[in-house]
């Protein structure tokens, strides 16, 4: 699906939002990961300085408010960890940046979080 594809179809679902759900498939949800991919790899941005100016693109802005509608929350393990109480449990609709990663991936300087992808 091109840039353009991607736009067309998550400004048409923008207009439709209500009627999404995490249990929803299809074009739509795909077209919104494909978008949050973009986003994440840097390959696409939601605003850059051009020549012109400012150049914003809303609907990825869109994107990233439609998964907000396309997924639930869920536990997001790796929390810290508190001697008297245990790990920390955090809810989120944002995988954790860092899931499946092992301590050698990563040098730990202070706690900081990632999500996947940021406005």
């Amino acid at each position: 699906m091109t840039d353009a594809d991607l736009a067309a179809t998550i400004d048409a679902a923008w207009e439709d939002r209500e009627r999404l759900t995490a249990s929803s498939r299809g074009a739509v949800r795909d077209a919104v990961e494909a978008a949050l991919d973009g986003l994440d790899e840097g390959r696409l941005r939601v605003a850059e300085k051009t020549a012109r100016g400012w150049q914003v693109r809303q609907w990825l802005k869109k994107a990233v408010l439609l998964s907000f509608r396309l997924n639930d929350m869920v536990e997001i393990p790796g929390g810290p960890g508190d001697p008297e109480r245990g790990a920390a449990r955090w809810w989120d609709k944002v995988p954790s940046k860092f899931a499946g990663w092992s301590s050698n991936r990563f040098r730990d300087a202070a706690r900081p979080i990632s999500r996947r992808t940021s406005c």
